[in-house]
C-alpha cells in the first residue's frame, strides 16, 4: 500500500515567518482532518529561529532563553517530537501535509528521509540514515533534521535541510540533545552554493515517487 492517493500538490511558500508557516500548516490539518483539501508538500524558508519540540527545554539551549530573546532570536515551541533546531535563510525546510493511508509511522520517516539520501546521491554526496537518530547525516555531520507531529493519521512538521545556510542559528542550541554533533550543510559538503530551485524539484519529483508507490515494510 502506498502512503497517499495522488494527486500530490506541490507548494513553495518562499521566505516566511515561522508563526505565519505554522498558522497555515494548521489550517490544512485541521481541512484533511475532516476529510477536506488536497495532500501537499510545502517548501519555505524562515527567518532565523529556534523551535523547541516536546522533549525539548532550556537544557537543549547553550544560552538562556532570555539572552536568547534580547539577541533577537525567537524561541518558538511546538507539537512535534524531537528536541531543539534551528532556521534561517538558505535552509529547506519541508512540510509534508499528508492524510496517511498507511498507518505505519517508522516506515514514513525512513520513507522521507531516505528520499533526500536518494537525492545527494545526484550531487555526488554519500549521505545515510542512523538508526535512532532521525535526520540525514554526512561522514557523521548532521544535514538535515526530521521531526513530525502526526494527529488522526495527518502529518504535520517535517524536515529541514541546510544548503546554502551559514549555520549561524546553530549555535544558540544542543543539535538532537547531543553536544558533540557537528552540524554541516551541502554548500560546505561541497564547497559551491547550490540552486535551491533545482534542488526543490528534484526532492519533490523523488518525494511523489516514493509516497505514490507500494512501499514494503522493514523489520
Amino acid at each position: 500500500m502506498a502512503f497517499i492517493a495522488p494527486p500530490l500538490l506541490i507548494e513553495d511558500w518562499g521566505l516566511l515567518e515561522y508563526d505565519t508557516a505554522w498558522q497555515r500548516q494548521q489550517q490544512r490539518v485541521d481541512a484533511l482532518q475532516r476529510g477536506e483539501g488536497e495532500n501537499s508538500l510545502v517548501f519555505v524558508q524562515h527567518p532565523p529561529v529556534v523551535t523547541l519540540g516536546r522533549r525539548g527545554s532550556e537544557a537543549d539551549l547553550r544560552h538562556s532563553i532570555t539572552d536568547l530573546k534580547t539577541s533577537g532570536l525567537t524561541i518558538q515551541p511546538i507539537d512535534r517530537g524531537g528536541l531543539a533546531t534551528a532556521h534561517e535563510p538558505g535552509q529547506l525546510v519541508l512540510y509534508p501535509l499528508l492524510r496517511l493511508l498507511r498507518h505505519d509511522l517508522r516506515l514514513f520517516v525512513k520513507t522521507v528521509t531516505g528520499a533526500v539520501v536518494t537525492v545527494l546521491a545526484d550531487y555526488g554526496l554519500n549521505a545515510e540514515l542512523i538508526e535512532g537518530e532521525p535526520g540525514v547525516w554526512i561522514g557523521g555531520r548532521k544535514v538535515a533534521s526530521f521531526g513530525i507531529a502526526v494527529k488522526r493519521w495527518v502529518t504535520c512538521h517535517g524536515l529541514a535541510l541546510n544548503v546554502n545556510n551559514d549555520l549561524a542559528t546553530f549555535l544558540a542550541i544542543v543539535p538532537c540533545g547531543h553536544p558533540d554533533v557537528v552540524m554541516t550543510s551541502l554548500q560546505r559538503e561541497l564547497g559551491e552554493t547550490l540552486d535551491m530551485v533545482d534542488l526543490q524539484n528534484r526532492l519533490a519529483a523523488e518525494l511523489t515517487r516514493v509516497l505514490t508507490s507500494t512501499v514494503e515494510s522493514t523489520p
